[in-house]
């Protein structure tokens, strides 16, 4: 007979709670908030409420199972060691239900677990996994007992590489149509939730808050999923960027972006520019198996596309689109952009250089530590899909000047990186305008305050001379339309 006393914190017991009820949970949010011991608590409890069922609780690597887990494990229950098999990795209870940990260091290990039915998989730290691997996991995650239900649970904190599928689905609870909402439920942890933690190591806490890395501690301390560990534009904050719409003065100027796509998403924005040098991003066409004509037609729904003054688009719209001759009508298609100059539609070739683009948005997104105390580019909450796409952009690991080239997955808008691009098309379009200078440190040469003067000058000019272009090309468009 064993018996245990397993107890659980009261955020944990809802964790449990929401494990019985909904098919996967995600317990998840800041460092510390006893996720882990969580799961595997939970995970022994229902072996003993449901005999001869099945749990596995999988990391990437065996040395994270030993110091998260199975060690734990024992420490708190050594009466469990004659139930453990040491080869299996796995606990065989006296009721027949067994508890197995398992890792898996790529997605060729995923195979391994294919085929036995599992009645609860639990990914422990599941920010860690690609999507693709946890949905081929739950592909066995199945019960042919009708008493015993399939469960999933997840723990995870902000960042990883499932950062963007796990705020998708359940801190935005934004769904595709092979998803139903009532599957998934979400429970923020806090390490504020952790009693125990507090009280065996009260400097935890102040160590979280005095790491200076603002993403780290903003994640890992507050569990906020629009910055995170890795994430490119740390600038970026939902109460500064997103705003809800303003009205839009009629002598601002009104320009749009492309980025072309059709198995992964085509986007394009519209841009308002102020006097003052900000941009006011306050329409999205996001979408993905459309042919060009068809997007024009879409983009030409909204009677301001053809005043747009200027439209940078991606070099690929210049591209010869097929080697193959046209038979019927003697010559290759037309291009994209010749596409759009068919709708009355003229766009203008991007400067595409990344990691300048990439340095662009920044500096239109910065406002903590800049004279103006305010960014330069504001989104309007019409556009949804443009600021999730810049929260979840990360520095790539290969070239860390340079945001990582993410490709959308099965066309789904809320994945892939074509929204950065069209941003960043339209951002470099836009010579920064510069805050009024500082004034010179004593001792500063006249000559360098001279030329200085001199360089905002130019860039003024620069901006001028962008805007009266513009207007030129206005004028060209309306007239051979």
């Amino acid at each position: 007979m064993i018996e245990l006393k397993i107890a659980l914190q009261p955020k944990q017991k809802l964790f449990r709670e929401s494990i019985e009820r909904f098919p996967i949970t995600l317990y998840g949010g800041a460092k510390g908030g006893g996720k882990s011991h969580g799961l595997r608590n939970i995970f022994l409890l229902r072996r003993f409420e449901y005999p001869k069922s099945i749990g596995k609780i999988f990391r990437r690597t065996y040395p994270e199972l030993e110091d998260n887990h199975i060690s734990p494990l024992f420490r708190q229950f050594p009466g469990l060691r004659e139930y453990w098999s040491e080869s299996k990795k796995k606990l065989t209870l006296p009721n027949g239900s067994e508890l197995q940990f398992c890792y898996c260091k790529n997605e060729a290990d995923v195979d391994h677990y294919q085929g036995r039915e599992t009645h609860d998989l639990g990914i422990d730290e599941a920010s860690q996994w690609t999507e693709a691997m946890i949905s081929r996991l739950r592909g066995s995650n199945r019960s042919s007992d009708p008493n015993i239900p399939a469960r999933t649970a997840l723990t995870a904190n902000p960042g990883g590489l499932a950062h963007t599928y796990l705020k998708r689905v359940f801190v935005q609870r934004d769904f595709n149509q092979r998803e139903r909402p009532e599957d998934y439920n979400f429970i923020q942890a806090l390490v504020d939730d952790n009693a125990a933690l507090i009280d065996n190591d009260p400097d935890y806490v102040h160590r979280l808050n005095a790491e200076p890395n603002e993403a780290l501690r903003r994640a890992y301390r507050y569990g906020d999923w629009d910055i995170f560990a890795g994430q490119y534009f740390g600038e970026i904050d939902r109460s500064v960027h997103f705003i809800d719409p303003i009205p839009l003065p009629d002598h601002w100027s009104r320009e749009g972006a492309y980025d072309y796509g059709f198995n992964h998403p085509a986007a394009f924005g519209w841009f308002a520019g102020d006097g003052d040098g900000n941009v006011y991003m306050y329409r999205e066409l996001i979408k993905a198996g459309l042919r060009v004509d068809q997007f024009c037609n879409e983009l030409l729904k909204f009677e301001d596309t053809k005043r747009l003054q200027k439209i940078p688009a991606g070099h690929d719209c210049w591209a010869k689109r097929s080697a193959t001759i046209n038979k019927e009508q003697g010559k290759n298609p037309p291009t994209v952009a010749e596409e759009f100059q068919k709708n009355g539609i003229l766009l203008k070739h991007a400067t595409i250089d990344r990691i300048q683009g990439a340095v662009q948005v920044r500096n239109y997104l910065a406002w903590r530590d800049t004279p103006r105390k305010r960014p330069r580019l504001f989104i309007f909450k019409t556009c949804p899909l443009t600021f999730e796409c810049l929260t979840r952009m990360q520095v790539d690991p290969d070239r860390p000047e340079d945001v990582l080239k993410v490709d959308a997955t099965d066309g789904d808008v809320n994945t892939g990186d074509d929204p950065y691009d069209m941003l960043r098309y339209y951002l470099m379009s836009r010579p920064l305008l510069a805050d009024a200078s500082p004034p010179p440190k004593p001792g500063t040469p006249e000559w360098m305050i001279a030329e200085a003067e001199r360089m905002r000058q130019e860039a003024y000019r620069m901006v001028k001379e962008e805007q009266e272009n513009a207007k030129e090309w206005f004028k060209y468009d309306q007239f051979y339309s």
